[in-house]
């Protein structure tokens, strides 16, 4: 970024030497700056602050907006939409003698990557790291632009970040989300148009901590987390004096093995959640989602639920992640004074991938809720990934197919291509005999098993709940699920447990069948 104030400054100089209060400089919030991306096609709201009722212009190309400044000093530009351009060009905003430059700004698709730790989760420590370094360093990525959001939390919506877009370099990239970064090549690399990926994640996060302070107040899908964060808060003294004993533990035993020489492994023990944590409800949303507000986006892939997958918080996901996509789509035309209209943008998340240390009954749990969400909700979305984890490691490496079948289901659902974006989801049940029969959406090419052996990870269960292993056929787009002891069906379950390592049902794309079961039990 360029900012050329040299008549300002002397305004300042000259004010301050006749002892009155200095003009606020001109300013624009840290989304715009150099090696921006702009959404194509949607209108273009450029902010930030100056002198109050001082008149703004903003000009980007052939288009152009001015406004006044409130009286707070806050204004706001809003652009017509522009066509999706490859050409590098030029931001001017100018106040009074003031100007601010910003060059190198592409226009074309911006998606945010929020969530937990698999969303924060680096390139670097994927599985394509090295290739992606290497073809970083050599400036093989032209069309993706980078903006991460620094972790922090707030009781109060901040108003920016320090943060600018960033080229794809070896050193950007390396430490950028690998989910974001993947769907970003592979979007920018099937629609042929530039990406600007926003990274807003934090390791470990509830998703409460990105609710809105409204919805954590009332809402009644906030009711548990509100039940929980009063019981947290109270016996946070308790809790806090346990961690400080088990830090001071940790802390000699760690000298200890470095004094001898030897290897310390002991993950040192978790500051307790409390009212100043930063991963406090509303937390993250207040000081790393409320500031992008109201830049111009098409849609959020989200990776997160890991944290929601112990009681109180398994069951009523859907609903928690329902509240929170409203928070941020009706927030986000708030911010513009309301000037733009709500839209619903598009929320594609995550399924639980495959873990063996998973809760037994919350992973399977999550991701029937995570299933619900899609289903339940409106433009929001899932992609499977219980064959892409890590039996071993809740942060799999393999990061490039999650990326990539996010793209895929936005290249369907958000651009409208024809093309397939799902594995099977179980649509009904029918007895016929000792026969279950299952019914499928999302079949594309037909049902297969993905590696040519018989389709396992199948139960099924007679009137007494107890289920025991399935034979399964495929019979044109159904499933036929029996079992000898078993001669009167009454549910199937597929791939539910947390690691479900033996799942090989999908269709003929090469894409898994979510883990489903046709029982309330």
């Amino acid at each position: 970024m360029r900012s050329r104030y040299p008549r300002l400054l002397l305004s300042l100089a000259l004010t301050f030497s006749l002892g009155k209060l200095p003009l606020l400089a001109l300013t624009v919030n840290s989304l715009f700056s150099d090696y921006a991306v702009l959404q194509q096609d949607k209108p273009i709201p450029v902010w930030g602050s100056c002198e109050p009722g001082e008149t703004v212009s903003v000009t980007f190309g052939e288009r152009s907006g001015e406004t006044k400044a409130d009286e707070t000093g806050k204004w706001i530009v809003i652009l017509d939409p522009l066509a999706g351009s490859m050409e590098p060009r030029v931001m001017k905003i100018e106040a009074g003698d003031a100007e601010i430059e910003l060059n190198e700004i592409l226009v074309g698709e911006v998606w945010i990557g929020s969530g937990q730790s698999n969303m924060a989760w680096p390139v670097r420590a994927s599985l394509d790291a090295g290739d992606v370094a290497e073809k970083a360093a050599a400036g093989g990525y032209p069309r993706i632009r980078l903006f991460k959001v620094p972790v922090d939390g707030s009781d109060l919506r901040a108003s920016s970040v320090n943060a600018t877009w960033v080229l794809p370099t070896e050193a950007s990239t390396a430490s950028f989300s690998a989910t974001a970064f993947y769907f970003a090549v592979k979007l920018a690399q099937d629609r042929n148009v530039p990406v600007g990926m926003i990274q807003s994640a934090n390791g470990g996060t509830n998703a409460f901590s990105w609710i809105n302070s409204e919805t954590l107040a009332s809402d009644p899908a906030a009711e548990t987390v509100r039940t929980y964060w009063a019981a947290t808060l109270k016996n946070h003294p308790a809790a806090m004096d346990r961690y400080k004993s088990q830090l001071e533990k940790w802390s000699a035993d760690s000298a200890a093995a470095k004094e001898k020489g030897e290897a310390f492994t002991v993950r040192a023990p978790r500051e307790p959640l409390g009212a100043e944590h930063v991963k406090r409800p509303a937390g993250h949303y207040n000081a790393m989602i409320a500031p992008l507000q109201p830049y111009a986006i098409r849609g959020v892939i989200w990776y997160q639920g890991e944290a929601n997958s112990r009681v109180p918080f398994n069951t009523g996901y859907n609903e928690l992640m329902q509240a929170l996509v409203e928070d941020w789509r009706t927030d986000w035309a708030a911010a513009s004074g309301d000037v733009l209209e709500r839209t619903d943008f598009p929320f594609y998340l995550v399924q639980l991938p495959n873990f063996g240390g998973g809760d037994p009954e919350g992973w399977p749990l999550v991701r029937e809720q995570m299933l619900k969400f899609w289903k339940e909700g409106t433009n929001t979305g899932m992609v499977v990934t219980i064959d892409t984890g890590d039996p071993d490691d809740i942060h799999p490496a393999n990061k490039t197919p999650v990326g990539e079948r996010l793209a895929q289901f936005a290249r369907a659902n958000t651009y409208g291509e024809n093309i397939v974006y799902s594995g099977p989801i179980y649509d009904s049940l029918q007895i016929e005999g000792s026969r279950a029969i299952l019914s499928f959406t999302e079949v594309g090419g037909g049902l297969v098993s993905l590696n040519e052996e018989p389709l396992a990870e199948f139960e099924i269960a007679g009137a007494d709940g107890e289920f025991v292993p399935a034979v399964v056929s495929i019979q044109g787009d159904e499933l036929a699920v029996t079992a000898e002891s078993i001669p009167e069906p009454r549910a199937v379950r597929y791939a539910w447990k947390s690691n479900p390592e033996a799942a090989n049902f999908g269709n003929e794309e090469g894409l898994p069948a979510s883990p489903f079961r046709t029982d309330s039990w």
